[in-house]
């Protein structure tokens, strides 16, 4: 009986397996319907943006060197001891300001300024003589006239000697750098001091052909690093149109206001020179722009819930959108993302 038992047991289970077996080799022979139908039926999956029409600029990025608007290098004529260092690196100083005093006793220096200022004070005491006899009336007024210019020069000639030995910056300005001790001994043409006006600032760039192509003088351009999340903003001053024969490379040079100081003196800083401006331009999305293999352009322009390439005529480009010349019109809508599987005149889905 127990034989019998498991026998069927064992029966019930082997046809539940042939079952199982017909059922799931039927379900392979049914054909399931694959992706590329289901994008037939339903449409591809796109993300669209519409086309629309203001401002439109495009900015080309040089790398600057950061230069005084005015700078000046002071330099002594003579050499001589420095004698009293009157300012500091960071100081403001004004035209004729003296920074640095040099020793007008030391031997190098003072044999003709010793001279002039004997040759002054004789002149002085001979005209103070002289216009006290003109008083009485011993002397004529063209002596009194003729020993009152010869002062003049003699005073002129001592005081440019004097300047020689009192350095000062011809502009106004901050002191950017300081090379001098009192006690040191300074010689010629070596510079001291550089002082620099720092309220605005010249910067230098050397850019591409394909570049100065762009570029012209009185172009607006900004540098992004000013205090409080505002720009320093100024303009092109001058283009040059030879190229430089060591790096193939054109000179350019800006001038932008400086808040706060930024932009320090002799560093690098990266400026925007807005070489396109159109206040009323037609432009895309950058990502629904496609390029053909010969170079030309194309988008997929929506309509209804068809997507149809289009080509088209650019005029332009910058980090987010491109300003169409021809081929499409205001409000259009192109797709800008799932083009994998996207042709002319397909369905999609949005």
């Amino acid at each position: 009986m127990k034989k019998f038992i498991y026998l069927s047991v064992v029966i019930v289970f082997l046809v539940a397996v042939f079952v199982r077996i017909n059922a799931i080799s039927s379900l392979a022979d049914k054909k399931a319907p694959g992706i590329d139908q289901y994008y037939r039926d339903n449409g591809i999956p796109v993300e669209v943006s519409t086309v629309s029409r203001g401002e439109f600029l495009v900015f080309c990025r040089v790398n600057a060197q950061v230069l005084g608007l005015r700078q000046t290098e002071i330099v002594t004529q003579v050499a001589a001891k420095i004698l009293k260092v009157h300012h500091e690196v960071g100081d403001r100083v004004r035209a004729d300001e003296v920074i640095i005093s040099l020793d007008k006793e030391d031997p190098r220096s003072s044999a003709q300024y010793r001279q002039l200022k004997a040759v002054y004070e004789t002149t002085l005491l001979n005209y103070q003589r002289i216009l006290d006899l003109k008083e009485s009336g011993a002397v004529s007024q063209s002596e009194l006239d003729s020993i009152k210019m010869k002062l003049d020069v003699d005073r002129a000639n001592l005081e440019s000697v004097m300047e020689t030995v009192s350095l000062s910056s011809p502009i106004d300005g901050v002191i950017l750098d300081l090379n001098a001790r009192e006690g040191e001994l300074v010689t010629p043409a070596r510079p001291v001091a550089v002082v620099a006006r720092t309220d605005r600032v010249r910067l230098v760039s050397e850019v591409s052909e394909s570049d100065i192509r762009n570029i012209q003088a009185g172009q607006r351009v900004i540098v992004d690093n000013a205090q409080d999340g505002e720009s320093n903003t100024g303009s092109v001053t001058k283009v040059s149109l030879n190229a430089n024969p060591t790096t193939g490379l054109f000179r350019i040079e800006m001038e932008v206001e400086n808040r706060g100081s930024v932009l320090r003196i002799g560093t690098y800083t990266t400026a925007r020179v807005e070489v396109l401006r159109d206040e009323k331009a037609l432009s895309a999305d950058l990502r629904a722009l496609q390029q053909e293999p010969d170079g030309s352009y194309y988008l997929f322009v929506i309509d209804g819930d068809r997507a149809f390439k289009k080509s088209i005529e650019i005029s332009g480009m910058n980090d987010e959108r491109v300003r169409i010349v021809s081929g499409i019109g205001d409000d259009d809508r192109v797709v800008i993302s799932g083009f994998t599987r996207l042709s002319d005149n397909r369905k999609v889905l949005f």
